[in-house]
């Protein structure tokens, strides 16, 4: 397993599909799905611009392998209207080291390899 196989997803949208998000998400792979309670402090016309301005908002945050991000854009499109303007927003940013490799095969949804081979 490589850190550059990884990517920290994070997602905003309306806490109330909040829970449909997350077991979507895990369907699709993303490992160690965390939800934040969020609050912004960018003014009200900037928020309207990128589309998160008026409603409460969940933050979730996890990790997904490279390959499975094309999948996971799909699913938001599709399930969550990520396509609107206003719907939410998603975006990941890669992993360049874990502190040991137990932690990276947990933020990566494996099991431990013990034998030391891929």
């Amino acid at each position: 397993m490589s850190t550059s196989k990884l990517k920290t997803l994070f997602i905003i949208i309306d806490r109330k599909n909040t829970d449909k998000l997350t077991q979507s998400l895990a369907t699709c792979g993303v490992n160690y799905q965390h939800e934040v309670f969020a609050l912004g402090t960018a003014r009200t016309g900037f928020l309207e611009v990128i589309g998160i301005g008026e409603t409460d908002k969940m933050l979730v945050v996890g990790t997904i392998k490279s390959e499975q991000v094309d999948m996971v854009r799909h699913l938001l499109e599709t399930e969550f209207g990520f396509s609107k303007a206003g719907s939410g927003i998603a975006f990941t940013v890669p992993i360049s080291a874990v502190g040991g490799q137990a932690s990276l095969y947990i933020l990566a949804g494996s099991p431990m390899n013990l034998g030391g081979k891929e």
